[in-house]
């Protein structure tokens, strides 16, 4: 063999030798169009097999067994996740959230005991189970424990040493091969003397090759290979398709000039509008089916090194070593992919980085090498990167989550190849053209995806910072001097944004564009975590802490901007301020350095260290100012320039809030915005808070409230002289203003110490806080909570470990969420001025917090809570409330209050003041408590300051405003109350004389005695609400009695004069003895006519004959909810017979109604006015998009409920008939034979002349022949029941009333059946009355499905609806022609006397093949026409009424209903136990074997009686209680009380309203010959027979099966797991959105341009295809990944409603964003199972368009 002779030799002799045989058979196998099974078995026999067989040397089967058995399992899972499956993170184990489970490994382990996270895969990942440095805990699930110690010999190559070489050759050959031709750039020839080189060969076909990019979209590549190759769209279509999931494509074949012509035009007409053209090749057709080959190989050698470990060790060593190791830049296979990653097509790098990740990444040794070779290629792969337009995931840069979250790696990299520095410098590489004045400059217009990329860096930083060691061994000198290295680097970041993007306050006029802002905050949030981490590293280690505290100042000195001082002065006070004026001077809010310095700051204490330790100060700083060409300050920074930032910014926010910065537009807004918002608030707003806490514990108290009054501009504001009348009042108003901010400011100062550094307290007591406050705010979902709070690196809030302690879980009544509620003893820790409040929230929690103290009846004081104690460093910050100018401004503001006018007072002002006295005392016990003399605000407070010539101290001050007319407000009388107790509390303290006067003066007080009168006044508070409630209410019954008729009439449903017509509300006939139909029928109800409401014109109208019409707004669609065969396909409209539905009932015409009622008139004028309104529009806007006028749809104007149709209200029908003394008497059986002979004498031949077949004709024989053939006393009575229908005095209907009757059959003919309206075709009559059928079965399956009776809990909507569709259906015989509808009638006759039709050798319908439901519905309506007189038009009394004709057809109907029951029986094998037998039940087992001898059916065992007769009761009972519906609305005889509740005897009340035999074998063998014969008929019909036999298609049995949803697995994981495995069925690649139909289950590929599909003349998406032949347009799917409901209908619209999975709160997850483990709600699940069955599908979606117009009106719901 030449492959053997070449290894002998050489490696570079077996290398031709293997690429001389890949040149003779790659062509053969992936050259020419295979189907891929064919190409598959090909490549295994001349390629694949080869390479093994000579890589074992013998049979590659067995030696790879053998290698498999001789290992260990790996303890490592490694499964690689496909896009979409689902993934677990262990909260509590997981060593960051990136470290994950598969479903298997999970389900295995301890974790799903604890809290998890599920979440779906992107794709590109592996499980992490087995991996020690994933896990801080239980790192092993059940199947990956490790079954021995690890040693060093793991790591090795066990394989037989005779085998070695060769594998190792075939692996540097096969990698050779791959890594040459998949990054070959030559298109004429081919590298390694692959390829023939002979004349033919010069000849070959070209092959035009279209590549993939992310910028050009899927239409505008389209509509350019539609140009190019001249090709159909669908073509174009599929090309797209495999470019965006392969990369690339073959477009055209054919010679060189031709492709060249191809790829002219494709990149001329993609490089229009200065925008990049698509990459196109033409290359040689050998080559592409050589580069196919290669991505062969590459997955070819990911299975063979599944095969053993030593396998995989092995390829990945070869993978590692160069190519070349005599050459010195000779870089390895590996090397050489990740340089050349960029240039390579999509499925050639998903397939180059799955062989790394399922062979490097598994091997602890290769993955170490092959993190060092990343980071050596860092640089250049980002460089590529950021040029690329590819996406990260098909980016070989994604790797590094594996190799930087790997903790031991990351530190290696870090203390050995300087890692950090690596990534840092990486990221201002990017940034370099952003830069200007050397700061980040960015501009809004800039459309440069390159910066936005890079920001993929700081994620790898963040990585690669979360390795923080954990034990003293673990650190390093090595380490330490790189980390810091690392920081020095990110300090140069920092400092290209320390104060970038300043502002300067616009004045006189607005700014005319805004300025970029997004840049910076952008950067802000992507370094939110690495801030935090670089802060974490310094403050694990002293040396790192000192250090970088350093750097940082040394940065901040770098940075430093020169500004002037001057000296100002306050009362008694004087100090030296910075100049600078936030009003004027430029502003920024970006100070990321001093941020940075304030968070290594609040580590200080824990190591010795405070400001001025010496280990602090900057030595190198004096050397430094001789180095640089400006000269600069040898002193070091002072606390006043580091706090000057934090202060102007607070400036800043104060300046806004008092509206002088309102002419500088959104930009400031929104900075201002996010500066503040949850996103940024921890590293802007809180550090600068710290700063500034900070500052007020290394500066005296004088002096830090000097620079901020004077940084406030409220210098002059602190003098009392300030409320001299002159300036302006704006000026005025916006210093009181500011003074509001500067106190409020001053209160977060002191009172914001729940910070761990800051105040003595720990993370659990911070998050505490931030709950309560929010729950103060009110009840609040437990995602809400942690949207709301701030998320660590792992993305914990903490929120779970304090929950319970401060808060009650309430679970809702009835759906929604379940809110956690505030525990009562938690509101003392509730401060008004919570410096996380937003203005909105602050002013809503101080509401709510004062309604709950007043109904406890409690003050309604909110006074300050007591904070903890400072940390020892900023222990001083306390002096800030016993300074001078403090209490000089606290007095100042008192006075004011207490003056008769001050134009500088605000009670807010006062507010705030009394806080902060109150805060004052809180630190004032404290002081006392643990003897610290130092701070003395109490004696400031109650002694005079004879310094300033002041005769009252704060104290009297505050007695004196006791019952000052200034203060208005309850809460702040309560306020200064409970300030004023507290002093006395305080004072009893301090043990001295002046102490006991004070305490005696504020007792005397005489509002602030222990709460009495505050009694006293809420007692007689509420005796003053009570008498004025009691006066509103008999008020309010007066004016009702008073205009009681006003009250009656308002109703806008249908009603009846006298309130009646409403089933759920009727009075129920006395003793259950009615009867509806035949010659004992119970009388109707005496009513007057039916009275409404017009919601259009608000008139009133009795609904009459010929009255004004009045219509109901309906909706008519298509269903297919009741269906029992969803495979049978959808019919077609314009041909099908509508007369006989079938009995599977696959699909129907449903009617609902919101119930609202309008004029005729009324309801044209309006959907004339929308019908022009959206005809004046140019294009299709929001407001329209929940209805289509083009469907004839419109909104209900009252609720907007979707509508497209009208139903008439017709008057009840015993009030279009006069009473009659005629009470015809004639038995079933001699009706029947009427009928029989009726039908026998009506069908008539005709012979056609073409065809030479004979036709039949249904022209209805005269009444008077028939009767001649029947006794004459028979024959009387026969003719007897059409005269008695017939009555001359009765009128006729108005014009109005005949054009609405047309109008709705017309409209349920058009949208029933989805074809054109056509007034003239038969099947308008039928279609209404199918209608009316279809709704009440629906209607009858709802009760059912509720388990409620026939006539109980239906709603006033329901029967308002029912009653109208039957009284129309009744009535349609008025506007339609009469011998149509004998036509029909005898059609449907002959149907049930199938033996006429077989003599005539036609094949009669089926009975067991026809709904026997909407068959009676439908006689019921046409056969009081059968013989009436002909006319043009029936009279108006030609119409059903309850009588002897009703009732024989109702028996005729329900005989053959119990045949269908009887024959489609199929009894048990075994009876469980022998039931005791009745005599009803031994005779019906006779009349089932009678008719099973009929149809020739053999039985082989018959049913237990009892077992029988219970089936053909229950199966019957479905079909009774819609005849009790129709006959009850049809005849108005009103039901008996027995029918409104269930109970077991439904059945017995059912049979008698309805006037059937109760004992029901009598209906088989008490009627006579006649009904005898036709039952025999029916079971020994040709047709019958033929479905009764064993090989036909399955019988509908009776009862129907109520339809369900599908069912859905308990937990949500296992339905992503599920989706995971689905493969789209027309593209191998996973599909996007798996969608599962819960109407069928079927699981579709949706949201795909793989899966279009025509439909009606349109390309439409694989959901809405699905939708049309399952459920009739309507569709109800589950979209797996994105955890939602879709409802789709009429391919046009949609909407998404949450999926029924809830966590353990109650709360939906849509999208999977929270990843908190869900189960199916059985509750929710009922919801969505309602909005199908109840037809509310289109109701739905329109209601969401209507809500969320802006949400869903970009989506293309046709597409899904």
């Amino acid at each position: 063999m030449r492959w053997k002779d070449g290894f002998d030799r050489s490696q570079e002799a077996f290398e031709q030798a293997v690429f001389s045989h890949f040149t003779d058979f790659v062509p053969l196998v992936y050259g020419t169009k295979l189907e891929n099974d064919k190409e598959e078995r090909r490549a295994r026999k001349f390629l694949f097999y080869p390479l093994e067989e000579f890589m074992c040397q013998g049979d590659p089967g067995l030696i790879f067994q053998q290698l498999g058995h001789a290992e260990e399992p790996s303890q490592l899972c490694g499964h690689n996740f496909k896009s979409g499956e689902p993934t677990y993170s262990c909260r509590d184990c997981a060593y960051d959230p990136t470290c994950v489970l598969c479903i298997t490994c999970f389900q295995k382990s301890s974790h799903r005991n604890h809290r998890y996270r599920m979440n779906t895969s992107g794709g590109g990942g592996y499980c992490d189970c087995g991996d020690t440095e994933a896990w801080k805990s239980d790192p092993y699930c059940l199947l990956h424990l490790p079954r021995r110690e690890e040693s060093e010999s793991d790591s090795g190559i066990n394989m037989p040493s005779d085998m070695r070489p060769y594998v190792e050759r075939i692996f540097m050959c096969m990698l050779k091969f791959v890594s040459t031709l998949l990054t070959w750039e030559d298109n004429e020839y081919l590298p390694l003397g692959i390829g023939s080189q002979a004349a033919w060969a010069q000849i070959q076909p070209y092959m035009c090759m279209l590549y993939n990019d992310e910028v050009h979209t899927y239409e505008q590549v389209i509509n350019t290979l539609q140009r190019a190759v001249d090709c159909t769209k669908r073509q174009a279509l599929d090309y797209a398709t495999i470019v965006d999931r392969e990369g690339r494509s073959c477009v055209k074949i054919g010679s060189r000039d031709e492709c060249s012509v191809v790829k002219e035009t494709i990149q001329r007409n993609t490089s229009r509008h200065n925008s990049k053209a698509l990459k196109v090749e033409v290359m040689r057709k050998e080559l592409v089916a050589h580069q196919q080959f290669a991505l062969k190989v590459l997955g070819w050698l990911q299975t063979v090194s599944d095969k053993a470990g030593s396998i995989r060790r092995l390829l990945c060593q070869v993978l590692m070593e160069p190519q070349n190791p005599k050459d010195p830049s000779s870089v390895s296979v590996l090397e050489k992919f990740i340089r050349a990653d960029t240039t390579l097509w999509k499925v050639a790098r998903v397939q180059s980085h799955q062989l790394l990740m399922s062979c490097v990444l598994k091997d602890p040794l290769s993955k170490k090498q092959f993190s060092v070779i990343f980071a050596k290629c860092y640089s250049g792969m980002y460089e590529d990167f950021l040029q690329d337009d590819h996406s990260r995931i098909f980016s070989v840069t994604r790797f590094s989550l594996q190799i930087f979250g790997t903790p031991s790696l990351a530190r290696m990299l870090i203390a050995e190849h300087d890692l950090l520095s690596v990534i840092v410098k990486a990221f201002l590489a990017a940034c370099e053209h952003k830069k200007k004045d050397g700061k980040l400059s960015f501009d809004g217009s800039d459309r440069n995806n390159v910066f936005k990329r890079s920001m993929y860096v700081l994620h790898d930083l963040k990585y690669a910072l979360v390795c923080k060691p954990t034990s003293p061994d673990e650190w390093t000198d090595t380490l330490r001097e790189n980390f810091l290295r690392g920081l020095t680097t990110f300090l140069q970041l920092l400092s290209l944004i320390q104060g970038i993007d300043s502002i300067k306050r616009q004045v006189g006029q607005h700014l005319d564009f805004d300025p970029e802002w997004k840049g910076a905050f952008t950067i802000q949030i992507k370094l939110e975590d690495i801030l935090v981490l670089f802060c974490d590293w310094c403050s694990a280690d002293r040396y790192l802490l000192v250090e970088g505290y350093k750097a940082t100042m040394e940065a901040l000195t770098n940075c430093r901007e020169t500004r002037g001082r001057e000296i100002v002065t306050v009362g008694s006070y004087t100090g030296e301020v910075i100049k600078h004026d936030v009003s004027s001077d430029p502003i920024s809010i970006h100070y990321p350095l001093n941020r940075f310095l304030t968070a290594l700051h609040l580590h200080l204490e824990k190591f010795g260290l405070s400001f001025n330790s010496p280990e602090l100060q900057n030595h190198s700083l004096a050397e430094m100012a001789h180095s640089v060409d400006m000269p600069m300050s040898p002193e070091p920074l002072d606390i006043k320039e580091l706090m000057e930032p934090a202060l102007c910014i607070q400036v800043l926010l104060a300046q806004t809030q008092a509206g002088m910065w309102r002419r500088n537009g959104y930009s400031l807004q929104n900075q201002v915005f996010f500066y503040s918002n949850l996103r940024c608030r921890q590293e802007m707003y809180d550090r600068d808070i710290v700063m500034l806490q900070m500052a007020a514990s290394l500066l005296p108290g004088d002096e830090f409230m000097l620079q901020a009054l004077n940084k406030f501009g409220l210098l002059s504001w602190a003098k009392m002289e300030y409320d001299i009348p002159g300036g302006q009042e704006d000026s005025v108003r916006q210093t009181v203003t500011l003074a509001e901010e500067f106190l409020s400011l001053v209160i977060i100062l002191l009172g914001e110490r729940y910070l761990s550094g800051v105040g003595q307290v720990d993370k659990k007591e911070t998050v505490k806080r931030e709950v309560i406050h929010l729950l103060c705010i009110s009840p609040m979902a437990h995602s809400r909570i942690t949207k709301s709070l701030n998320e660590d690196i792992n993305h914990e809030t903490g929120l779970d470990g304090v929950l319970e302690d401060i808060a009650t879980f309430k679970k809702p009544q009835t759906g929604g969420n379940g809110k956690f509620e505030l525990k009562p003893q938690c509101y003392k820790e509730y401060s008004p001025y919570f410096y996380h409040y937003y203005k909105a929230e602050q002013a809503k929690s101080e509401e709510v917090q004062r309604q709950r103290k007043k109904q406890n009846e409690e003050d309604l004081a909110l006074p300050p809570p007591v904070p903890p104690p400072f940390t020892q460093q900023f222990q001083e910050a306390v002096h800030l409330l016993d300074c001078d100018l403090m209490i000089e401004i606290l007095t100042v503001v008192l006075k004011r209050t207490a003056a008769p006018r001050s134009r500088s007072w605000s009670e807010a002002q006062f507010d705030r003041v009394l806080f902060i006295i109150g805060m004052a005392l809180h630190e004032q016990l404290r002081a006392s408590k643990n003897n610290d003399q130092s701070f003395n605000f109490l004696m400031k407070a109650i002694k005079r300051n004879d310094t300033a010539n002041d005769t009252e101290s704060i104290l009297s001050l505050l007695q004196r405003l006791v019952h000052s007319p200034n203060i208005s407000t309850q809460e702040s009388k309560d306020l200064l109350a409970w300030v004023l107790r507290k002093f006395a509390e305080v004072l009893k303290v301090v043990d001295e004389p002046v102490a006991k006067e004070h305490v005696e003066s504020i007792a005397k007080c005489t509002d602030l005695k222990s709460g009495e009168n505050n009694k006293k006044k809420a007692q007689a508070a509420a005796k003053r609400r009570a008498k004025i409630m009691a006066q509103m209410a008999k008020m309010q019954r007066d004016f009702i009695a008073e205009n009681s008729e006003l009250f009656e009439n308002t109703s806008t449903e249908v009603s009846d004069q006298s309130g009646e017509m409403e089933m759920g509300d009727m009075p129920s006939c006395s003793g259950g003895s009615a009867i509806a139909l035949g010659h004992h029928q119970s009388s109707a109800k005496v009513s007057g006519p039916i009275q409404v409401t017009c919601i259009l014109c608000q008139e009133e109208q009795k609904i009459t004959t010929s009255g004004r019409a009045m219509v109901l707004s309906a909706f008519v669609q298509q269903s297919t909810v009741l269906s029992q065969n969803r495979d049978k396909p959808p019919v077609n409209g314009e041909t099908c017979n509508v007369l006989f539905t079938p009995a599977d009932l696959s699909r129907g015409t449903h009617t609902s109604s919101c119930g609202h009622v309008m004029h005729h008139e009324c309801w044209q004028g309006f959907f004339s006015n929308i019908v022009n309104r959206e005809r004046r529009r140019p294009m299709r806007f929001r407001s329209s998009f929940s209805y289509d006028i083009e469907r004839m749809e419109y909104l209900c104007p009252l609720c907007e409920g979707l509508s497209n149709t009208v139903i008439p209200i017709i008057p009840p029908l015993p009030s279009l008939i006069s009473d009659s003394s005629k009470s015809p008497e004639i038995h079933f059986d001699d009706w029947l034979d009427g009928i029989v002979k009726t039908v026998v004498n009506s069908i008539k031949e005709e012979e056609d002349k073409e065809s030479k077949d004979d036709l039949l004709l249904f022209q209805p024989c005269p009444l008077s022949s028939i009767t001649r053939m029947m006794a004459e006393s028979v024959a009387k009575n026969f003719q007897l029941l059409w005269e008695y229908v017939y009555d001359e005095s009765s009128g006729s209907f108005s014009e109005g009333m005949r054009e609405m009757i047309k109008k709705f059959a017309r409209d349920v003919y058009s949208f029933g059946l989805a074809v054109e309206p056509d007034d003239e075709n038969a099947r308008v009559s039928l279609m209404a009355w199918n209608t009316c059928a279809y709704t009440i079965l629906a209607l009858e399956q709802e009760l059912q499905r509720d388990n409620l009776a026939v006539f109980e809990g239906t709603t006033e909507r329901q029967t308002a609806l029912i009653g109208a569709l039957v009284r129309f259906a009744a009535v349609t015989s008025q506007v339609t022609s009469s011998d149509s509808i004998k036509q029909h009638c005898v059609q449907l006759l002959a149907a049930l006397i199938p033996e006429e039709l077989e003599k005539r050798r036609k094949q009669p319908m089926c009975l067991l093949d026809i709904d026997l439901f909407h068959l009676l519905t439908v006689l019921t309506m046409t056969l009081p026409v059968l013989h009436s007189a002909s006319a043009s038009s029936p009279h108006v009394t030609s119409l059903p009424t309850g009588g002897l004709l009703d009732q024989h057809a109702l028996q005729l109907v329900f005989t053959a209903h119990l045949v269908h029951i009887l024959l489609t029986y199929d009894a048990p094998c075994e009876d469980s136990e022998e039931l005791e037998s009745t005599s009803e039940g031994c005779e019906m087992l006779e009349v089932y074997k009678t008719l099973r001898e009929y149809a020739h059916v053999v039985d082989n065992a018959l049913p237990c009686p009892t077992t029988l007769l219970l089936h053909v009761n229950n199966a019957c009972l479905p079909f009774l209680r819609c005849c009790a519906i129709l006959y009850h609305h049809l005849t108005g005889v009103m039901y008996p009380p027995e029918l409104t509740c269930k109970n077991s005897h439904e059945l017995r009340h059912l049979l008698h309203y309805l006037a059937l035999p109760a004992h029901l074998p009598d209906l088989f063998t008490k009627q006579g010959p006649t009904t005898t014969a036709l039952i025999k008929s029916w079971c020994s019909c040709a047709s019958v027979r033929e479905r009764m036999s064993a090989s036909s298609e399955a019988l509908v049995h009776h009862p129907l099966k109520l339809n369900q949803l599908i069912d859905l697995p308990q937990d949500y994981s296992l339905l992503l797991n599920e989706a995971s495995t689905f493969k789209c069925p027309k593209s191998d690649g996973d599909d996007r959105a798996p969608t599962r139909c819960l109407v069928c289950g079927r699981m579709l590929c949706s949201q795909s341009y793989c899966c279009l599909a025509e439909l009606e003349g349109s390309q439409v998406g694989a959901a809405t295809e699905h939708a049309y032949h399952c459920g009739a347009q309507n569709g109800i799917f589950l979209r797996v990944r994105e955890c939602q409901v879709l409802l789709l209908s009429n391919k046009s619209r949609g909407c998404f409603l949450p999926a029924p999975y809830l966590d353990m709160y109650g709360e939906t997850d849509q999208g999977l964003r929270r990843g908190n483990p869900l189960t199916l709600s059985i509750e929710s699940y009922q919801n969505v199972q309602k909005i199908w069955y109840q037809h509310n599908i289109p109701q739905t979606i329109s209601r969401s368009l209507n809500w969320e117009p802006g949400t869903h009106f970009m989506i293309e719901w046709h597409n899904l």
